[in-house]
């Protein structure tokens, strides 16, 4: 399995991201099977479909929210599975500055021993527990 962060997301619907080319390779990926399945948390959810709406349009928004939430490949993690546990991981951080959200990644990673994460947020590769899958 992969965590899919929302920086891959929202690139891989955003044609104008830098980043555009590289997530639609981890898409390709991912829809072919090569990670089994990616995973991604309401957390995840909502800071797509908010970035979404602002950097785009509602209704872009709304179509990823309903691609997201009808994927077959794609599984939704419960934020409150990981509350808990992204609160610790979130204000115990030591060599990292990261979100809430990120923090969130980290936990349902944990949550269901997934090694791997799709991301273009730099402050994931000083987490030595994560494979930081960015260039396919």
């Amino acid at each position: 399995m992969i965590f899919l962060d929302s920086s891959v997301i929202i690139a891989y619907k955003n044609a104008d991201d830098t980043n555009h080319t590289k997530a639609a390779e981890i898409f390709s990926r991912l829809n072919e099977g090569k990670y089994d399945k990616g995973v991604i948390s309401e957390f995840i959810f909502t800071e797509v479909t908010t970035v979404l709406a602002l950097k785009r349009d509602l209704n872009t928004a709304t179509n990823v929210g309903n691609i997201l939430l009808d994927a077959k490949e794609i599984e939704i993690v419960k934020a409150s599975d990981v509350f808990e546990r992204t609160w610790d991981i979130f204000k115990d951080q030591k060599n990292t500055k990261l979100s809430f959200v990120d923090a969130s990644n980290l936990a349902c990673m944990e949550q269901r021993k997934i090694k791997k994460i799709a991301t273009f947020d730099k402050d994931f590769l000083k987490i030595k527990s994560v494979e930081v899958v960015r260039d396919p």
